[in-house]
């Protein structure tokens, strides 16, 4: 079983934790501190150790930030967290904003006090991010101070340690293109761009660049570290050196050097001291790393991560594999569809149970790896709660006259999937049959849209609605 279902959090972390932070911030002469969701990667899901946002305010949500000031203190989500942001974080603690509508650098422009000292951890932020908080900080007259080490993790006595999975090999015949030649295409962009190498940051481009995988990050099979590529498609893999198995130099072959990921800045001082012109994502990397290579004398060109568009075009094997791996999770869905028809109409089965039933149904055949995000098993009003997570605190019965949602997915070494429905359990009720209609309605209207190249999702959506 890959998920659990222990509470994660509760809402003692702000009234046990804030204290802690703020004998910190004390030691350090800040007026307040930073608390972005996202970890040095700038992942969505992330290891336990980087649970900052969590660890101080109790949500235990996919994106967000906070703010902490040493007698005040406000967090940030968007409309997807709105009731779970109110059910996990004390609001004797904290107030609440949409990141959205005020982003945290707009409430700064509008509420930071004229002098104050605000801290914020230069590997959690990405250059364009700081570009922002400079903007605010020289609006509303505040010191913006990069800290060498984050509070938090000064303040969390009991903070997991960072992970340490193996990274292997993902085989050729799902991944459909050697690294050499990803390599080779890749270096065609970077030279195009003027710059001699390219600093790759985001752990899914480094996945599919060098064809390999991990386990450092729950539910997403993914290895943490960094990669600089040179315009002539030789490149650097920065990993822990306890992930690396005596396998891993000669897969990867002789065009990449495999070094530990604490040699990163100084390989990137090494580039600027050689006046090299290094691209940089300004949405990605961390803005530590930018600030070595400008210390070090190195021309940035702005670069956005040039792995992202071709790692989106699927070649003909992800395709097959993406096809079949749906194939094999579908039927699994469907036993459990199944299931829920015969099995748990009569108010006796839980969120848990009912989550657990369709994670043995994936592991059956033996080639499930991992799910692709805890499974959303809400019934009744807890389908209401977007993203939520199913513990043994919250968990309810599938209650006839009531909506379950199940929001689930799988990792297959060949595919990933992502499959939700909504079952009524016992007889539908004409509400539920018209909302149902109005929903399907919306999808088919989006599905048989025709719209000219250029066009975004965002632009689309009115169709659904």
């Amino acid at each position: 079983m890959f998920q659990t279902f222990d509470p994660v959090s509760d809402r003692s972390f702000a009234s046990r934790h804030l204290p802690l932070l703020r004998e910190q911030l004390r030691e350090l002469n800040l007026t307040g501190f930073i608390v972005p969701h996202d970890d040095e990667y700038q992942n969505e899901y992330i290891p336990a150790y980087a649970e900052r946002l969590m660890w101080v305010s109790g949500f235990s949500g996919s994106a967000g930030a906070a703010i902490v000031f040493v007698d005040s203190a406000v967090i940030f989500v968007d409309g997807r967290y709105t009731l779970q942001v109110r059910q996990q974080t004390d609001d004797n603690f904290f107030s609440f904003e949409d990141i959205v509508d005020t982003p945290p650098d707009r409430w700064l422009a509008d509420h930071a006090p004229k002098g104050a000292r605000i801290g914020f951890d230069p590997m959690l932020h990405t250059m364009d991010n700081v570009a922002k908080l400079r903007a605010a900080a020289a609006s509303a007259g505040f010191e913006l101070v990069a800290l060498a080490a984050n509070p938090i993790d000064a303040a969390w006595k009991d903070q997991p340690p960072a992970p340490t999975a193996m990274v292997t090999p993902h085989d050729l015949r799902f991944a459909g293109k050697p690294s050499a030649e990803k390599r080779a295409d890749i270096a065609k962009t970077i030279a195009k761009s003027g710059a001699d190498a390219a600093l790759i940051t985001a752990p899914p481009s480094i996945a599919w660049l060098f064809n390999i995988r991990g386990r450092d990050v729950d539910r997403s099979p993914l290895p943490l570290g960094r990669a600089i590529v040179n315009k002539d498609g030789s490149a650097t893999l920065f990993v822990a050196p306890e992930k690396v198995g005596n396998d891993l130099p000669e897969f990867l072959g002789d065009g990449v050097d495999v070094r530990g990921e604490n040699d990163v800045e100084a390989a990137l001082a090494k580039l600027g001291a050689d006046g090299r012109t290094v691209g940089v994502d300004a949405a990605l990397a961390p803005v530590k790393y930018v600030r070595t290579l400008e210390d070090a004398g190195a021309n940035i060109v702005k670069l956005t991560d040039p792995c992202a568009l071709p790692r989106a075009a699927k070649n003909a094997a992800e395709l097959d594999g993406t096809r079949n791996a749906h194939i094999r999770d579908g039927a699994a869905v469907t036993r459990f569809l199944h299931w829920l028809a015969t099995k748990a109409q009569d108010g006796s089965v839980d969120e848990i149970q009912a989550a657990k039933k369709l994670e043995a149904f994936r592991a059956e055949p033996g080639d499930l790896r991992d799910l692709s995000f805890d499974t959303i098993s809400g019934a009744g009003s807890n389908g209401a709660v977007v993203h939520y997570k199913v513990s043994t605190a919250t968990s309810r019965k599938l209650t006839p006259g009531e909506l379950y949602l199940v929001d689930s997915g799988a990792q297959y070494q060949d595919g990933t999937t992502d499959i939700t429905r909504t079952v009524p359990i016992g007889a539908p009720t004409p509400e539920m049959r018209e909302r149902f209609t109005l929903v399907l309605k919306g999808h088919i209207a989006l599905a048989t849209a025709r719209f000219p190249t250029g066009t975004t999702g965002h632009q689309l959506d009115v169709l659904a609605r």
